[in-house]
């Protein structure tokens, strides 16, 4: 992320406080004008065919889509997708995740450019989940407001339903879901490695005989209480990409550590 810290110093200043809020309000204004006129939401979809023909308000438009026409579920979404855009602007700071954002939005833009191809803003969306789901695996919420669910849980259903897509979709479906996790990839590509190489380690260690549990050595020691996979084997941990090193931290303080 050195790359990240540079480009703040020179362009911080030039980031957008609270986009999330500012995607929203637009996102429910647009809701208003589609109940008013049921053919204005043609006028905002990014298609291929729209960009060859010089409609290039769509670039801009396809930000603003609801991703619902139903005023109760739009509530809820608005409300959800504020939460969790504000908790990743505080965590990461403003300029963190405006680039985020970008490089989903960009992305999308060039999904785009595949003959045929009609996009919405449903893959950008979702790749703003699954950095919360993967910052704070451990979240709850109530679905229909009586099943506890940990997001962690729903993300790999997001996960599983990419997979599908990839294997059965068409190309702008196959597009779009790549679009939909570069930013994901880039912010998190040395988390995903070490999850890689732990989750071969303990492959492995089910393959060969482990030894006694006083002689192992911990792969995973936080930096803040010391807490490791051998002290407290339900602990789940992350890697802090905004610190040097990228050191490991427990569930209960990459959240809320001091970055180093």
């Amino acid at each position: 992320m050195k790359l990240l810290n540079r480009l703040e110093r020179k362009f911080g200043d030039f980031a957008i406080p609270h986009l999330t809020l500012f995607i929203l309000a637009l996102q429910a204004f647009v809701w208003a004008m589609i109940k008013w006129r049921d053919d204005f939401i043609g006028l905002l979809v990014l298609t291929n065919y729209g960009l060859k023909h010089g409609q290039a308000w769509r670039l801009l438009t396809v930000l603003f889509i609801p991703p619902t026409t139903n005023l109760l579920f739009l509530f809820f979404f608005l409300y959800f997708f504020y939460m969790i855009g504000t908790v990743l602007e505080t965590q990461w700071g403003t300029f963190r995740y405006n680039i985020y954002v970008l490089i989903g939005y960009l992305a999308t833009i060039l999904s785009a450019l595949i003959p045929g191809a009609i996009v919405t803003n449903f893959y950008l969306i979702e790749s703003i989940f699954l950095a919360f789901a993967w910052l704070f695996p451990d979240f709850q919420i109530l679905i229909f407001f009586i099943l506890p669910v940990k997001v962690k849980w729903l993300g790999l259903v997001v996960w599983i339903w990419y997979a599908y897509t990839l294997l059965t979709g068409t190309w702008t479906d196959r597009a779009e879901v790549a679009a939909g996790t570069l930013n994901f990839v880039i912010f998190f590509h040395d988390d995903l490695l070490q999850w890689a190489r732990t989750s071969q380690r303990k492959f492995a260690r089910n393959i060969k005989q482990a030894p006694a549990r006083d002689e192992m050595q911990p792969m995973h020691v936080c930096a803040v209480c010391g807490v490791t996979e051998l002290s407290d084997r339900k602990m789940e941990f992350r890697y802090c990409p905004l610190c040097t090193g990228t050191p490991a931290y427990c569930i209960n303080h990459i959240a809320n550590h001091v970055h180093k």
